[in-house]
């Protein structure tokens, strides 16, 4: 099926998934070079909830400050913007998957945790390989399977058919989303991202990050979610649907210029910053 054919389909949709209203907010302000940090502050103080995590998050054993940081505005610029962005749509978009019925057989909260696994994996990659904006690769690892919460959500009959179909015959998901819906996640995810508005390598994340059609595209923050997403799966951060561990493309390795001897480090890093993102993050 055709971009412009997963379109209409959502299309036909009464209600699609918006941006959290406080993640639109910060995105139209952190661009600006008059952004102050007393006006990030004021819009995370709008949200109590939000403001306590960020607060746990700069005060966890990450960064080890002696002295407990209390205040909203120093987090921030111990912090900086992007992660704190980051933490404001880890935190919102459990919202989104609401959608996915509390008797659904696809588990919310596992393919949630999948979700931040990925995230996590995918931006510690990022730094290992010195990437400029590890966290841009954050939320296109949080964001890489958002088609599934709307396939979950809004096609529960055929959705419940694509995980029948896995179970039985062990098909990458990708594959049985073809099978029964004509499209897949990705191509959801991608008509997503594009309305939101993200920037176009955020939009490649989502869209390439199976590298299912070959390496057209591949860079390294692609490469960064490939390898994140199976990174995640392999360490059983969470449940994404799949049965089977899918291969390493070899050109993402490639790509992202890090030696398999590299990988013990980075996947010791990527459990304990889960374990930790996950604590905050479910704390209310």
């Amino acid at each position: 099926m055709k971009f412009s054919d997963v379109e209409k389909v959502l299309g036909s949709l009464d209600k699609l998934p918006t941006l959290p209203v406080i993640y639109t907010k910060l995105l139209h302000l952190l661009p600006s070079p008059d952004t102050t940090i007393h006006a990030i502050s004021n819009i995370i103080a709008e949200d109590q909830v939000i403001a306590a995590k960020v607060l746990r998050f700069v005060n966890s054993a990450f960064y080890g400050f002696p002295q407990r940081i209390g205040s909203l505005q120093r987090a921030i610029v111990i912090l900086g913007f992007n992660a704190i962005k980051n933490l404001v749509l880890a935190t919102s978009v459990w919202d989104l998957f609401q959608k996915i019925q509390a008797d659904h057989p696809f588990n919310k909260e596992s393919f949630w945790k999948h979700s931040v696994g990925c995230a996590v994996a995918s931006r510690v990659l990022a730094e290992a390989a010195d990437l400029k904006n590890p966290e841009d690769v954050f939320t296109g690892g949080l964001l890489h399977d958002i088609g599934k919460v709307v396939q979950a959500g809004y096609f529960t009959d055929q959705f419940n058919r694509v995980i029948d179909l896995i179970d039985r015959t062990g098909l990458p998901m990708v594959e049985a989303e073809k099978r029964v819906f004509g499209f897949d996640h990705t191509q959801i995810g991608t008509a997503i991202a594009t309305r939101w508005r993200f920037p176009q390598d955020t939009v490649n994340m989502i869209a390439l990050h199976h590298l299912s059609n070959g390496t057209t595209g591949l860079n390294k923050g692609v490469a960064a979610v490939h390898i994140g997403n199976i990174l995640a799966m392999a360490l059983r951060l969470g449940y994404s649907g799949e049965k089977l561990v899918p291969f390493v493309h070899e050109k993402a390795w490639e790509t992202l210029g890090l030696g398999i001897g590299s990988l013990e480090l980075v996947m010791e890093k990527v459990v304990r910053l889960y374990n930790e993102n996950i604590t905050i993050l479910e704390s209310s």
